[in-house]
This record gives C-alpha cells, sequence and structure tokens, in this order.
C-alpha cells in the first residue's frame, strides 16, 4: 500500500504521575529526518523518541513535540522529603552526641544541601511518554495510509492513461513505417536519380529502423507494470517510483524523438503531461 510522506497524529497517556502528551506531523521530504522538538535539556530522551519514531517511517520530515506534564492526581513535591527527614534525623542524633542543647534547624538542612528539588529521571517519565508517542505513531501512520491510498488511486489513473497512450502508439507504427517508405521513394522518383532497388531498399530499411519505436514501447510498458505492481505492495515505494518515472519520461521523449508522425507527436505530448503529473504525485508517496 502508498503511503502518503504528510501525516499528523497526536495522543495521551498517563503513567507513573506523569501526564504525557504527543504530537507529530510529517512532511515530504526525499530522505527520512527526524527531529524531536523542545528536548534540548534531556538529550537521552530526545534519542528514545527519535529511535521510536525512524522505525515507524521511511522516508520523509518528522517533528515530534512533546508537552510532559505531573499528573494532578499524583502529589508532586518540590522537594525531596526523605532525603530532608533522614538529614535531619542524623542532625539530631549528632546533636545529641555532642550535647547541644539547640536542635538543628531547617537552615543546616539547606547547608547540607538536602532540599535540592526532586528531580524526576528520564526513566520516570518514559511509560507516559513511550504510551502517548505509540498512539500519536499509529494515529499519524493512520493518516498517513489514508491519504496514500487516494494517491495510489491517482497513480494508478496516470498509469492507465499512459498504458493507452502507449497501444494507440504501438497501432500506428505500422503506418508509420509504411508512410515513411513510401516518402522515401516518392523523393528518389521526384528526383528521377537512377538508384539502385536493392540500395533503395536497404535505405528504406536503415529509414525504418531508425524510426522503429517497438524496443522503447516494450520497455514502457515494462516500467508501466512495474509501477503498477508496487501501488498495491506493502512496502515503502516512493524512491522506485520516482526512479521509473525518470525511466518513462525517456523512453517517451526517445519515442517523440523517433516517431516522426503528426499523429504520434500529439500523443506524445499526452504522454509526456500525464509522465509529469505522475512523477509530480509521486513526490509526495512515501
Amino acid at each position: 500500500m502508498a503511503r502518503s510522506m504528510t501525516g499528523f497524529g497526536s495522543g495521551t497517556a498517563r503513567a507513573e504521575g506523569w501526564r504525557a502528551e504527543v504530537t507529530i506531523r510529517t512532511l515530504n521530504h526525499r530522505f527520512l529526518s527526524v527531529r524531536a522538538r523542545s528536548l534540548s535539556e534531556r538529550p537521552r530522551l530526545q534519542a528514545q523518541i527519535e529511535e521510536r519514531v525512524k522505525g515507524a517511517f521511511a522516508r520523509g520530515e518528522v517533528g515530534v513535540w512533546l508537552d510532559l506534564q505531573p499528573d494532578e492526581a499524583v502529589d508532586h513535591r518540590l522537594f525531596d522529603h526523605d532525603a530532608a527527614r533522614h538529614a535531619y534525623a542524623e542532625l539530631v542524633q549528632l546533636s545529641d552526641e555532642l550535647s547541644i542543647s539547640t536542635p538543628p534547624t531547617l537552615e543546616a538542612l539547606i547547608r547540607l544541601g538536602r532540599l535540592q528539588p526532586a528531580v524526576e529521571s528520564d526513566e520516570t517519565v518514559w511509560p507516559a511518554v513511550s504510551a502517548a508517542l505509540d498512539v500519536a505513531l499509529r494515529a499519524t501512520v493512520a493518516a498517513r495510509e489514508t491519504e496514500g491510498a487516494s494517491l495510489a488511486t491517482d497513480l494508478a489513473r496516470l498509469l492507465d492513461r499512459l498504458r493507452g497512450f502507449t497501444e494507440s502508439i504501438a497501432d500506428r507504427v505500422p503506418e508509420i513505417l509504411a508512410t515513411l517508405r513510401e516518402r522515401l521513394r516518392e523523393r528518389v522518383a521526384e528526383l528521377e536519380a537512377n538508384v539502385d532497388p536493392a540500395r533503395l531498399e536497404t535505405e528504406v530499411a536503415l529509414l525504418a529502423d531508425r524510426s522503429d519505436v517497438q524496443e522503447e514501447l516494450v520497455r514502457l510498458r515494462g516500467h508501466v507494470d512495474r509501477a503498477a505492481g508496487l501501488l498495491v505492495g506493502n512496502e515503502p515505494v516512493g524512491k522506485e517510483l520516482d526512479f521509473i518515472g525518470q525511466e518513462l519520461l525517456r523512453e517517451v521523449n526517445t519515442i517523440g524523438s523517433k516517431a516522426r508522425d503528426s499523429l504520434a507527436t500529439a500523443t506524445v505530448i499526452d504522454m509526456k503531461l500525464c509522465v509529469e503529473q505522475f512523477r509530480e504525485q509521486v513526490q509526495n508517496v512515501e
């Protein structure tokens, strides 16, 4: 199934006392570029998120935004109370041992550095972030698949048109070659030149060979069939379709230069427009 490179998804989850909301936006890009925003102070968490996202996409520019907040239902204290109690108990014990009558104060605890803020670790917040990220990834992939289905339908339509144009050219090839032979003979007759019949037939054969587009038509059919098959597969196909688009244009240009016929030329113009539309749409495919 062809997937688009543009999509959006978000997810929210709660775990371990934290609420995480993840938003993902993806855009077109020749390669895969992943960036988790606003996480410069959490390089490890940023790396974890980016690694998970890279496993979900093959191409595209992927932006990830994380909103991480303490869960309102959980008591998030500004200071490490347990560490402060332990330190205070030791101060009291030391005061008793030294026969100091004045009990320890908060100032003493502050000097010990025992009232530092309780900092959550990446391991603590990761369960909430991971769950929210999974939801956002599923939503984004679904959005890309939905748009990809529309892209595949349009690309298949363009391939069908190109296939029809190809057969139109193929049907005209015998008439084109016959016309070229007749024109050459008429030209010789007009010049009243004394040409050996065998030599004339050789020249006619060479002219027909230079104007024969059968090989190009065979390759063109093969490229069209290959592209149509890719559209119904399950792997990312954007890069290969892009390459096929280049080959389609190459064959059509060659046909246009060899098939010197007014009707064929008009058909080739339609084919070029069709291929250009195909290549433009392929730029959106993962």
